[in-house]
């Protein structure tokens, strides 16, 4: 199975998976308690702020502004 997927895997351009990442993890936040949503914004905070600019320049603007 893994070798049947891997090339669509390999054609997978990296911004759009980031993107769908992204979006996943907001979809997420909305369902989780509080507790939990401060904390996995916290640390998509600190994730964002370490990556390069090149890569925020794929992620959606709400994500990078402080």
């Amino acid at each position: 199975m893994f070798y049947e997927l891997c090339d669509e895997v390999n054609e997978l351009d990296w911004a759009v998976a980031l993107q769908q990442l992204i979006e996943l993890l907001q979809d997420a936040l909305k369902q989780t308690n509080r507790k939990i949503k401060t904390l996995i914004q916290s640390q998509l905070k600190q994730w964002i702020a370490g990556l390069p600019n090149y890569i925020k320049a794929y992620l959606p603007i709400s994500l990078c502004e402080s």
